[in-house]
């Protein structure tokens, strides 16, 4: 089974804001449907804490996790301040359906990393 990107710019840097849902694709997620979300996220000067991510931020980690869209907008990301006056970028960005992520798990688990180059794009 072939993984499709849906991140239409996966090696771009988006910088979130806090409170704010940030797009990090344009391509419309279907509503009910379950997605992995995959990115890297930059952490300077403070702690975060992301929804659907355990633990709270501090640096530089790749996040991952699974959600169920609830609108058929686009696949959105947003940060809550834990302390301090954070700058927070992601880039590296892989979202698929969970489908194809549980089809490829080992691969994709493997990588660890996502260039934007190897993958089909949405």
């Amino acid at each position: 089974m072939m993984v499709t990107n849906l991140c239409t710019s996966p090696s771009s840097t988006i910088t979130l804001q806090a409170g704010t849902w940030k797009n990090i694709t344009t391509v419309p997620c279907k509503t009910g449907v379950k997605y992995w979300v995959s990115a890297y996220v930059d952490v300077t000067g403070g702690t975060i804490s992301i929804p659907f991510v355990s633990g709270d931020i501090s640096g530089s980690q790749r996040v991952n996790y699974g959600l169920t869209a609830s609108n058929a907008g686009p696949m959105s990301m947003t940060y809550s301040v834990v302390s301090g006056s954070p700058t927070v970028t992601v880039t590296n960005m892989l979202i698929c359906t969970w489908d194809e992520y549980q089809a490829n798990k080992t691969l994709l688990d493997g990588i660890g990393y996502f260039t934007g180059d190897t993958m089909p794009l949405a």
